[in-house]
């Protein structure tokens, strides 16, 4: 049976983990990072960063977070892979337990042979279907490596039920593996929802059409990538807004937003939309939006998602993984409509639009739901998981501290 971790017993301490992440991009996979490092506080952890891309939206970590640089900014990973791997096996050394924070990228392989030269136990972060993520972000010719990697863990860590399925596929034995869902401080995430916004209206008129009328609006915060989807979000809110006013503000960047907004401008729909870039804080706009909305083609358990809910906005989303059903409880607390079904969503949104009761009394009840997906559970799951795979680790013949 595959391990879940609770919340059950005292708070547990993870054993001294190295972290390592190919940059501080802004996604859920990287606030998750910065979470645990936050929680469990100074002394558990290091977070090593592989890269920092020039023009890339980053997160800024808290001031008490501990992360190493191993390349200068704009350095590209042909330059510094390998003067990165021999710090990372110095760094390993000193440390219990390897962790990639990603199921992709460089920084998986280089935490993987770090650990192997420093015969330390090597544990990869799943936070989305690997097919679909290797799919998408990864040249096929760099596939099999990382496929590889996989099936070579010492263990697995899952943000959710519902992404085990091709890790096991892909060869990690099942008594590897552990799920640990992700989770949000809730209290602060409400705070930092009563701070004043910090953005400008999307448009002048922000607070009425040529009558007079509110205008409702729609806010969505993924990465701008096909994963997410807002090319699907684009075409439902061109197909309604004309039928029904309403303002979509899209509050992040990320490599699609060229094509976006060619393809936003062919729509005819550039006066509803703003891309208003990368947001430090996007939970002022998402408290006061009329509709939070997530079109994604796959997900892990979103982040931004549990945080929408916690606010008690309504919510509409692609059923696009199991942990998308999960914070939205089967439907319960948000709307759900099939992946990439264009018509599906447009006709959700314009329902919400002319009839907003429904779905709110469905955020309503998301309120208590959501108290589930909390940080300190997901912070103790991570130190048990982390923990069982270092002693796995030295009773298979993985050395511990002293021993490489």
């Amino acid at each position: 049976m595959i391990p879940v971790s609770d919340a059950a017993g005292a708070a547990p301490r993870p054993p001294r983990t190295l972290m390592v992440a190919d940059a501080l991009f802004r996604t859920g996979a990287t606030r998750v990072v910065l979470s645990l490092l936050e929680r469990w506080g100074p002394g558990c952890a290091q977070l090593a960063v592989l890269q920092a891309p020039e023009g890339a939206s980053l997160l800024a970590p808290g001031p008490h977070v501990l992360v190493l640089h191993l390349a200068g900014a704009g350095q590209r990973m042909r330059a510094s892979a390998v003067p990165s791997l021999v710090r990372l096996v110095r760094l390993a050394r000193r440390h219990e337990v390897v962790l990639a924070t990603s199921e992709i990228g460089p920084g998986v392989v280089l935490a993987w042979l770090a650990a192997r030269l420093a015969r330390r136990p090597f544990v990869v972060s799943v936070h989305a279907d690997l097919e679909d993520a290797l799919s998408e972000w990864v040249p096929a010719p760099a596939r099999p490596l990382l496929r590889l990697v996989h099936r070579r863990a010492d263990a697995a860590v899952c943000i959710d039920a519902g992404v085990v399925a091709p890790v096991l596929a892909n060869g990690l034995p099942p008594q590897r593996l552990h799920v640990v869902r992700n989770g949000v401080d809730l209290a602060a995430v409400r705070a930092a929802a009563a701070a004043p916004a910090l953005l400008p209206s999307p448009h002048q008129d922000d607070d009425g059409d040529a009558a007079g009328r509110r205008v409702p609006v729609v806010v969505a915060t993924g990465r701008l990538a096909p994963q997410k989807g807002y090319d699907l979000l684009l075409r439902a809110h061109a197909d309604v807004v004309r039928r029904v006013p309403h303002r979509l503000r899209v509050l992040n960047d990320g490599p699609e937003r060229a094509a976006l907004l060619a393809l936003a401008e062919q729509l005819g729909v550039v006066e509803s939309v703003s891309f208003e870039g990368a947001v430090d804080s996007p939970l002022p706009e998402v408290a006061r939006a009329d509709l939070f909305c997530l079109p994604s083609r796959h997900e892990g358990l979103p982040l931004a998602l549990i945080e929408a809910v916690a606010l008690g906005v309504p919510c509409l989303a692609s059923e696009s993984s199991a942990g998308v059903r999960e914070v939205l409880d089967g439907g319960r607390s948000g709307e759900l409509v099939p992946v990439g079904d264009v018509p599906a969503l447009a006709a959700a949104l314009e329902a919400h639009l002319r009839d907003p009761a429904p779905l709110a009394a469905k955020a309503a009840a998301g309120l208590r739901h959501v108290e589930q997906f909390d940080v300190g559970v997901m912070a103790e799951g991570w130190a048990r998981a982390l923990s069982s795979a270092t002693t796995a680790g030295r009773t298979s013949g993985t050395r511990g501290p002293g021993g490489g």
